[in-house]
């Protein structure tokens, strides 16, 4: 039976004027929706809880209702009487009638919103309340901060996205991280601070750490400064790994290969700029709105280079991508920083728009 109809017979029980076998096309329906069970029968306490609504006049009541429920999407969507004497004749009843059910089908809609709305919330409170979840992303070419309910502090790199529940329900606080931030995480010795990336999980009580996950990058390192960390592989859950201040680990995204036997991870240190009257890590620079190139080949560089300045770089020749460059820029735009590097490198490129190519 199609929806209309049955809101049709819906609206004909609750003003009194169903007759026996539409009653019985409304049982039917029911059994073949019973979504809307629940819905009628709400309508029906709502209908019924007012005094009156069976007295003389409950098609004229239950025009209004309507009316009442219409009124909050517009003041002239609906538009016909609302007052009829008790004693109307036939005529004007089904004249009425049809307004009834103009109503109803422009109320409808609303109506069972609202309904769905108390169904929805109904169902939620059966059931196990779901941890609310909280998502902050940074566009590329874009920086931000933001404080934790716990008062851990967070600065998200471009193109990154950290998620964690509202209120860190649980014994333990726990982040998500893709892409690359740093955290200064509150102490709470009750419960730990956890970071989650697609590679490794890093367990701190109260610490300092840059953390870079980027998906499209071969590496995922975490730059400890300050405090001490415990680090657990995804792939090695029985290796655990600790670092104390000024300690890198970092660890190979892709899979191992026969052929290449590197390390699938590596402990190094964090390299500080020295140029500065207090030495700073280069691997926190950016959170000074400084680009850091430390002896990456030209195939990071790009990838770095697409975040800060939201473009797209092309290397047209593969023999340039793993050569190495260095260097530290701070409000430079992109021709300057490709100038800049060209000097030192042997490739030319072009710009046009937000496409960089870079060749022989």
């Amino acid at each position: 039976m199609k929806e209309e109809k049955i809101w049709e017979l819906i609206i004909l029980k609750l003003s009194g004027e169903a007759s026996p076998e539409q009653e019985a096309d409304l049982e039917e329906a029911m059994k073949q929706s019973p979504d809307l069970v629940f819905p009628l029968g709400i309508l029906e306490g709502i209908w019924k809880s007012k005094p009156g609504n069976q007295l003389p006049g409950t098609a004229d009541r239950f025009n209004r209702h309507l009316q009442r429920l219409s009124n909050h999407l517009s003041e002239d969507v609906l538009q016909y009487d609302t007052a009829a004497p008790a004693s109307a004749q036939p005529s004007s009843r089904k004249k009425l009638y049809r307004r009834v059910l103009l109503a109803g089908a422009m109320a409808a809609c609303l109506a069972l919103g609202l309904i769905m709305v108390l169904h929805t919330r109904h169902r939620q409170e059966k059931a196990p309340a779901a941890a609310a979840q909280h998502q902050v992303y940074t566009k590329k070419g874009a920086r931000s901060t933001l404080h934790l309910p716990d008062g851990t502090e967070v600065w998200l790199n471009a193109g990154s996205k950290v998620s964690y529940e509202n209120n860190f329900a649980g014994g333990a606080r726990e982040v998500t991280l893709e892409g690359e931030a740093f955290f200064d995480v509150a102490k709470d010795p009750d419960r730990p601070f956890i970071i989650h990336t697609d590679m490794i999980d890093i367990r701190v009580l109260g610490t300092a750490l840059n953390v870079r996950a980027y998906a499209d990058e071969k590496a995922t390192e975490t730059a400890l400064i300050r405090g001490a960390v415990e680090i657990t592989l995804h792939r090695s859950p029985e290796k655990r790994i600790v670092l104390r201040p000024d300690e890198k680990l970092v660890v190979r995204n892709d899979s191992p290969a026969l052929t290449k036997p590197l390390p699938i991870m590596t402990l190094t240190q964090v390299h500080y700029l020295e140029q500065d009257q207090e030495p700073a890590p280069m691997e926190t620079l950016w959170m000074k709105n400084k680009l850091v190139f430390d002896d990456e080949p030209l195939q990071q560089v790009a990838l770095k280079l697409e975040r800060w300045y939201d473009v797209k770089v092309i290397i047209a020749d593969k023999a340039l991508e793993q050569v190495e460059y260095s260097g530290v820029f701070e409000n430079e735009d992109i021709s300057q920083v490709l100038y800049a590097l060209q000097l030192t490198g042997n490739f030319h490129y072009t710009i046009r728009g937000k496409v960089i190519t870079i060749g022989q």
